[in-house]
């Protein structure tokens, strides 16, 4: 290869030539592509070479990480792929030259080199390989002999390496890792980027440390270290270390009852009354962290109440005993408002609101005196500040405490704040719009009265027109008065439309001034678009019957500004292409809603130029024109497909090519999963009559499920139930596509990062029971009791990982496997006993009788009636077929 080529390419890396960069990532790119193996060879050999300048290396090891990692999931699982494909002595080589490379004085090369090894080793420790890197880079931390830099750079390393290594990868190695941190976090170490490495590694690995916070020796040191660090003169090191004070909350809360009040209240007290904004944040997200924390433990206390059982974990109600003191503290933090628009800045005020909103929903009434004083005493103030102040406050703690608790309080205090919304201060009339749309949404009742109402309305369309950030307000209070006067008008009948209701006479006007909003110039800022279509989007779906002409109008419209762009497509711009699709997204959601309130006569009359606008939608998408707008238009196309079933099946075929395509584009999760959504709704609607096309659905979603890389998480599991809901569909049809299925099902279930696993087993589950019954039809044949017979192991495996943490799994991973311990137990009666007969099954099928789904809770007893009607012999436990 061009050895020069690659040398000053990568020294134009950082030109200050723009045109000589561009060009040089373009060689790069090019080189790197074309021949891997050699490329990273010679960056290393750069990176490692002493008589080269700290530039020219830094510059070879940003190119290294590039060449072996990405931040795009699915570009990065490529660059793995090529790197795991180099052969092994060169790979070693490479190693090599990367470690002496650490060996360095220079800080921001030993930085550079460290995010190389830390890719090298996020790619190899997961497949098995390089298990001794973590153990020489804690040895380095460790050792007399290393400098500095050294230190620092390896500490940095292992930073990186476990932000992104899953506990399996690295958890081994833990008790090593948490050694070298601590060693470099002590307050006697001398060098503060040391100390701020160790930190920075700490945050990155908490989660690793389970058992060493279980034993109180080694907790107390930890925790002795990580406070200590947060009284550090430097700012840098005592955010990181309130951080990790922080996220030890958050994993640890069951072990911080003899910390808290020597500790960590002062620690958080004392970043609140801080001067430096980042630390003032860390202190309330500390706040915030611990209600969350005690809200769900309040939700685990009331389950196990129901359940006549001892919780697992308890409630020290550390946000309850110290709130005369960070309720206070908060509500100051609320008068520090920025002067200027801060956008989506987070800044100290906007950290202190929420944190006020969660101590609201965690100790409930209790709040209500440590704010309501602070309200009276400022909601007048001449200062704009404290007038704002204290209208956040006083939206802030509307969720929690009992409605009857707010209901006077509210009604002494609304008018006022109505009369906010006219305020001199921006700040302040955004606020008020927040407020007045919480209050309609909370205590609704307070803004119902005849008068108050009328008012209400009249000054929030008022302020429709207002700057960017308060008519984003006024268009959710909108929205959210609507579904109060409708809910209002049902007179507790969720069933009825109502015939009229107190927006009726503006109804329509209101409508066209939320769209008249939606489409102003400015209406990208302040998520204002959003908003304010969201707005029109409530008063179409809960609109009486009175409303109804308007409706009508409205999906006219709608359909007519769809149409319009699709109609300038070719002459736009890429700025205005984006800002169109934009419009796009959000008119499909608009009218996704407007069909779904139309009569079926009146749907008819839409549908064809709807189905119509979705398919041109989707033909720029295959053109390489996107809007960006085809999940919404896959979205309207189900819901159409759900109005309409009988008259929306000579579409599908038409739509077939581009379903296709939409289940080919692996990275982008939500054209993905609407295709998916929209499979299935044609599978579970058309049953048999969609044969003909079912085996392209089935081998696109197969590989959809085989692909290795699912950057979001979410692409994999609905593709999984997707098979299933085909099965189900197609009944004893499927029969050709079982053992594929079965197979494929089988191939991915690898345990996992355990949030992952447990989506990834939820939706197997789902599956299996949609084959399982689909094969089933009205009764299982031999034949299909043999394909079923050889996976019964893998299912029942699959079924013992839920039993063994069923304190984790969702309702619905249990009501699942409830169906299928039935199901095998109808199907294989004595023969299945001894596989299904265990205490964990009893157990986690028990637990499941006391759920308050009822889904659940019939599958789970019907599970228990069927193990108890089996025979105690078994000969499938000893079927050697059954083990396939």
């Amino acid at each position: 290869m061009a050895t020069m080529e690659l040398k000053n390419a990568v020294e134009n890396l950082l030109s200050p030539d723009a045109t000589a960069q561009k060009l040089a990532e373009q060689t790069l790119s090019t080189l790197i592509e074309r021949e891997f193996e050699p490329s990273v060879i010679q960056l290393s050999e750069i990176v490692k070479a002493r008589d080269a300048t700290g530039i020219l290396r830094q510059s070879a090891a940003l190119a290294f990480k590039n060449a072996i990692s990405s931040k795009d999931a699915t570009i990065k699982a490529q660059r793995q792929e090529a790197w795991m494909k180099v052969s092994v002595p060169a790979r070693t080589y490479v190693k090599q030259n990367i470690l002496e490379a650490l060996q360095t004085d220079d800080a921001l090369l030993g930085r550079s080199v460290a995010q190389c090894v830390a890719n090298i080793a996020l790619t190899e420790v997961a497949r098995g390989e390089w298990a001794e890197i973590i153990p020489q880079l804690t040895a380095n931390v460790g050792s007399l002999e290393s400098g500095s830099v050294l230190k620092q750079s390896c500490l940095e390393a292992i930073g990186y390496i476990c932000e992104e290594a899953s506990i399996q990868a690295v958890g081994q190695f833990s008790n090593a890792i948490l050694t070298a941190i601590v060693c470099g976090m002590r307050k006697e170490e001398p060098s503060l980027d040391i100390r701020l490495a160790a930190t920075s590694a700490l945050h990155n690995s908490i989660d690793f440390f389970k058992g060493n916070f279980e034993k109180e020796d080694e907790r107390n040191y930890i925790m002795t270290v990580v406070c200590e660090a947060t009284q550090a003169p430097d700012s840098r090191l005592k955010i990181m270390a309130l951080q990790c004070v922080v996220k030890i909350i958050q994993y640890y809360y069951d072990f911080m009852q003899p910390y808290m009040q020597k500790a960590l209240f002062p620690i958080s007290y004392q970043a609140m009354s801080s001067d430096t904004a980042e630390v003032v944040l860390q202190g309330v997200e500390f706040w915030s962290t611990v209600c969350e924390a005690e809200i769900n433990l309040s939700y685990e206390e009331a389950e196990a109440r129901d359940e006549d059982r001892i919780p697992t974990h308890k409630s020290f109600k550390f946000v309850l005993e110290h709130l005369a003191y960070v309720a206070p503290s908060l509500l100051q933090l609320l008068t520090r408002q920025p002067d200027q628009d801060e956008g989506d800045d987070w800044v100290p005020s906007k950290a202190a609101s929420v944190c006020l909103m969660l101590i609201a929903q965690c100790v409930q009434d209790e709040v209500v005196p440590h704010v309501v004083p602070f309200v009276g005493t400022n909601i007048q103030n001449t200062d704009w500040h404290y007038r704002d102040a204290a209208c956040v406050a006083f939206g802030s703690i509307l969720e929690g405490p009992e409605p009857s608790r707010l209901k006077g309080m509210v009604d002494q205090a609304y008018d006022i704040i109505l009369a906010m919304m006219a305020d001199p201060s921006v700040a302040v009339r955004d606020s008020a719009a927040w407020v007045v749309q919480r209050i309609c949404q909370l205590v609704r009742e307070a803004v119902m009265t005849p008068e108050r109402f009328k008012n209400t309305v009249l000054i929030l369309r008022q302020n429709l027109a207002g700057a960017p950030r308060v008519a984003a307000n006024v268009s959710w209070a909108l929205g959210t008065l609507a579904q109060a006067s409708y809910e209002v008008a049902q007179q507790n009948n969720h069933n009825v439309i109502p015939e009229t209701y107190a927006l009726s006479p503006v109804f329509a006007e209101i409508v066209e001034q939320l769209f008249a909003t939606a489409f102003r110039p400015e209406s990208a800022q302040n998520n204002l678009r959003t908003a304010a279509f969201g707005a029109v989007g409530d008063f179409i779906s809960q609109s009486p019957n009175d409303c109804y002409l308007a409706v009508q109008k409205n999906t006219v419209q709608v359909l007519g500004q769809l149409q319009s762009i699709l109609e300038k497509e070719p002459t736009l711009s890429s700025h205005e292409r984006h800002q169109y699709g934009d419009y796009c997204q959000h008119l499909l959601g608009v009218l996704q809603t407007a069909l779904k309130r139309l009569t079926h006569s009146d749907l008819a009359h839409v549908a064809q130029n709807s189905i119509h606008v979705c398919y041109q939608l989707l033909e720029l998408h295959r053109l390489q024109r996107s809007f960006q707008a085809e999940p919404e238009a896959l979205l309207c196309l189900q819901v159409l497909l759900e109005l309409m079933a009988d008259d929306f099946f000579k579409y599908v075929e038409g739509l077939n090519p581009h379903i296709h395509l939409a289940l080919t584009c692996y990275s982008e999760h939500s054209i993905v999963n609407g295709a998916l959504s929209l499979v299935g709704e044609i599978c579970r609607n058309y049953e048999t009559r969609v044969i003909a096309f079912v085996p392209d659905y089935i081998d696109r979603v197969v590989r959809l499920i085989s692909q290795v890389n699912d950057p979001s998480g979410l692409v994999k599991p609905k593709a999984i139930q997707t098979l299933g809901d085909i099965a189900i569909s197609l009944g004893t049809q499927y029969y050709n596509y079982a053992v594929m299925s079965f197979e494929c099902l089988r191939s991915i279930a690898v345990p996992q990062d355990h949030d992952v696993w447990l989506d990834i087993l939820d939706a197997i589950l789902d599956a299996c029971v949609g084959i399982i019954n689909g094969l089933k039809g009205d009764g299982f044949t031999e034949t299909t009791k043999s394909v079923i017979r050889a996976y019964v192991h893998f299912i029942i495996g699959l079924i013992a990982h839920v039993a063994n943490d069923a304190s984790s799994v969702p309702d619905g991973t249990i009501s699942s496997s409830a169906a299928i311990i039935g199901e095998f137990c109808q199907m294989f009666k004595s023969d299945i006993a001894t596989l299904v007969e265990r205490d964990d099954f009893y157990a986690f099928l028990n637990k499941g009788k006391r759920s308050t789904n009822a889904k659940t809770k019939g599958f789970c007893n019907w599970a228990l009636k069927e193990m108890k009607k089996l025979k105690p012999a078994s000969s499938l436990g000893r079927n050697a077929a059954a083990t396939r």
